[in-house]
């Protein structure tokens, strides 16, 4: 047995198809199967069911599949720390960042990260939560920042921070004359949102926001929170931002930004990562320059207490 062999029988798992899995190990098809089929005679078994279409891993290759990631990851572990320079934060690091956070997030930290540590690879993916848990399932993601609580249990949460929302006021609306705003002084049949923090709305603050009341002929499915702006900024109305966004405003558009009082309107920003998980040192680091980042003036609740070992 050797590490080629199990690298070999993940990506066959992964990709269901040998000859895939063997375009993603650069090597030929000849020699996967050769050397896969030398590690089930080494142990008398058999880890593929070759007869399926595509090829499905047996009962005992599963569990021998799942043995392998966890060798791989410790594999990767050994070699992170025997090449790390000066106890500096080396590897690669796959991180997922919910798309309608990332344009806010990521021109934040991205730089210091890239200065500061030079021996780090960090990869960034753009996505929604579904994208996310099934990269998980995949072992293709080692962490992602999102908005709490995560679609599904059974991973590691690490809140970050909660940031506020604001109202985005068109200029001639009559709320334009006010410098913050009660929430029950919103008229919600005028709040244009997208689906997705309609939907996050409606789950998490049930008792805030009316789904008959803010129905209308248009619905924005996928529309970015930019796109809504634009739209309030030529048509009037109202919509509600993230702090966040308001970084990346001029001085005209940021007067037409409302605080909310009584209630404040919040959202809990957290990492989340895969039991198991390995690469907690990289995921401090990452994490602790991304909270160091944010702006003084922007008045987010930082959560997390992170510590580079």
């Amino acid at each position: 047995m050797n590490f080629h062999q199990l690298k070999y029988i993940v990506s066959v798992d992964s990709n269901r198809n040998f000859s895939r899995a063997a375009e993603e190990c650069e090597v030929a098809q000849s020699t996967l199967s050769r050397e896969i089929q030398r590690l089930e005679q080494e142990f008398d078994i058999i880890i593929f069911d070759r007869t399926r279409h595509p090829v499905a891993p047996t009962m005992k290759g599963i569990d021998l599949i799942e043995q392998a990631k966890k060798i791989l990851q410790e594999e990767e572990r050994f070699i992170s720390l025997a090449e790390k320079r000066e106890n500096r934060p080396s590897g690669s690091f796959k991180l997922g960042i919910l798309t309608s956070l990332a344009p806010y997030l990521i021109p934040l930290f991205i730089d210091k990260i890239t200065q500061k540590y030079p021996e780090l690879n960090l990869e960034i993916f753009e996505m929604g939560t579904a994208e996310m848990l099934e990269n998980f399932e995949r072992d293709t993601l080692d962490g992602a920042i999102s908005i709490a609580p995560f679609q599904k249990e059974g991973f590691y949460e690490t809140s970050l921070f909660e940031e506020e929302f604001v109202l985005y006021v068109g200029r001639n609306h009559v709320l334009s004359e006010s410098s913050s705003v009660q929430w029950a002084d919103i008229p919600q049949s005028e709040l244009t949102l997208p689906q997705g923090m309609k939907s996050y709305f409606l789950e998490q603050k049930p008792d805030l926001l009316q789904p008959d009341v803010t129905a209308k002929t248009i619905s924005y499915q996928n529309a970015s929170l930019e796109t809504i702006r634009k739209i309030i900024d030529r048509n009037g109305g109202l919509t509600l931002i993230p702090q966040l966004a308001c970084l990346y405003m001029g001085n005209r558009r940021l007067e037409m930004v409302r605080s909310i009082k009584d209630p404040v309107l919040s959202r809990t920003i957290n990492f989340i990562a895969p039991r198991g998980f390995q690469k907690t040192r990289l995921s401090k680091v990452i994490l602790s320059e991304i909270i160091k980042s944010i702006p003084k003036n922007i008045q987010l609740k930082m959560i997390a207490d992170l510590e580079n070992d």
